[in-house]
């Protein structure tokens, strides 16, 4: 062996972020002046500096070289021990390698940061903060999460409530916050708390955060209330001032223009006289012939047939047409508001004109308008024939009944034969 070297110090500790300079002796055991290489090596060489790098020493002699240690403040630094070795190597023999060891105590760093995600949120009762708890130190992080608020008017839930990270990893925190009281007032209220990040032994991370109550009463209701009351009473404006006057108005033009024909009476036409000879007397006869009936000639007639028969039995309700006019039914309708059970026949003397059953008309009006009117002469009867066969009230009286309209028209009277 060309040389021998040994360190002033055999452990060293150093703590990353800072360095440490110790020292290095190196003694040529050779009787030849000689030059030696100083060269670190393991896992510290990276952040090993050795001055002067070389030395040359006469034979016998020694000298004496600096060894700075600066640890990088990264969490791939592990703490604790580390091995440091020195390589000396001779120029003339580069075979002959001598070496130097000592041990490194690489100090332990706790550098934890909270970054929240959501600085700030609003809410009226519970929001649900996400935060990132970072380790930058070179030893597992184990905090647990705390809610600081000096108010007391919000707390809160962490999920996990405890978090574990590697040295250069992160881990992802949820805080659900829900407040201890509610807003009632108009306005919003700002609750500044912080949340901490503690381990035993290391400092204490700290982020602060807002939550903005939000109040129970919407902050612009009122205004809001206000709008849609004046909508309305706009709305009701123009329907009292301009659309109700002018549909009562477009009625009342329609009215106008209908009432004229509805209230038209027929003139009825004059009998004329005509002189017909006699042929056993020489004086002349006067007899009455009709003229020919005229459109619309005739007065308008209607009756409400209701025979009101009981459960279980038939009556009937009849229109005596009197002598000398004839009755032309153009229309009926039949009612049955308590939705009797029956049948109800309608006829002209012994001639059915319709049969109609109850069954068919549950609400409202069974309307029957004839296209060409039926004719019931005079002396004979419109005859209602009601069949009761269950009642539809308590009292047991069908109540159904038939509205007959038409014109009651005088009967032509026709000339002697001769």
């Amino acid at each position: 062996m060309a040389a021998q070297a040994w360190f002033s110090r055999s452990d060293v500790e150093v703590v990353p972020g800072t360095s440490a300079v110790f020292q290095l002796t190196i003694v040529n055991l050779g009787d030849t002046t000689e030059t030696f290489s100083l060269t670190p090596v393991g896992l510290a060489a990276g952040w090993t500096t050795i001055r002067p790098g070389s030395v040359t020493l006469f034979g016998g002699s020694q000298e004496v070289v600096d060894v700075e240690v600066q640890p990088p403040l990264l969490p791939s630094t592990t703490a604790g021990p580390t091995a440091l070795t020195v390589r000396i190597v001779p120029q003339s023999d580069p075979d002959d390698v001598g070496s130097s060891e000592t041990t490194l105590q690489v100090g332990p760093t706790y550098t934890r940061r909270l970054h929240m995600l959501q600085p700030a949120l609003r809410a009226r009762r519970t929001a649900v903060y996400e935060m990132m708890l970072e380790n930058q130190g070179n030893t597992q992080a184990s905090c647990r999460l705390h809610l600081l608020d000096p108010t007391g008017r919000i707390d809160g839930d962490f999920d996990p409530p405890a978090a574990g990270v590697e040295p250069g990893a992160s881990s992802l925190i949820r805080l659900k916050v829900h407040a201890n009281r509610l807003q009632w007032e108009r306005r919003s209220r700002t609750v500044q708390f912080t949340i901490d990040a503690d381990q035993p032994g290391a400092p204490t991370a700290s982020a602060p955060v807002t939550f903005v109550q939000a109040s129970m009463i919407p902050e612009r209701l009122f205004g809001r209330l206000l709008a849609a009351l004046v909508t309305i009473a706009a709305l009701a404006l123009v329907w009292f001032g301009l659309v109700k006057p002018a549909i009562r108005d477009a009625a009342d033009d329609a009215v106008a223009e209908q009432l004229p024909a509805a209230i038209a009476s027929t003139t009825v036409v004059p009998s004329a006289s005509v002189v017909v000879p006699n042929p056993s007397d020489s004086t002349p006869v006067s007899t009455a012939v009709a003229a020919p009936p005229a459109q619309n000639q005739g007065t308008l007639f209607s009756r409400l047939l209701a025979p009101a028969s009981p459960s279980g039995q038939t009556l009937s309700q009849t229109v005596d047409v009197p002598v000398g006019q004839n009755f032309e039914l153009t229309d009926f309708a039949l009612q049955n508001p308590d939705q009797d059970s029956g049948v109800a026949v309608l006829s002209n003397g012994t001639n059915v004109i319709y049969t109609l059953s109850l069954a068919d008309v549950n609400t409202g009006d069974k309307r029957v308008s004839l296209v060409s009117p039926i004719e019931v002469l005079g002396g004979t009867q419109l005859v209602l024939q009601l069949n009761c066969v269950g009642a539809g009230n308590i009292s047991g009286v069908c109540t159904a009944a038939m509205l007959v309209s038409g014109r009651m028209v005088p009967a032509p009277v026709a000339a002697p034969a001769g």
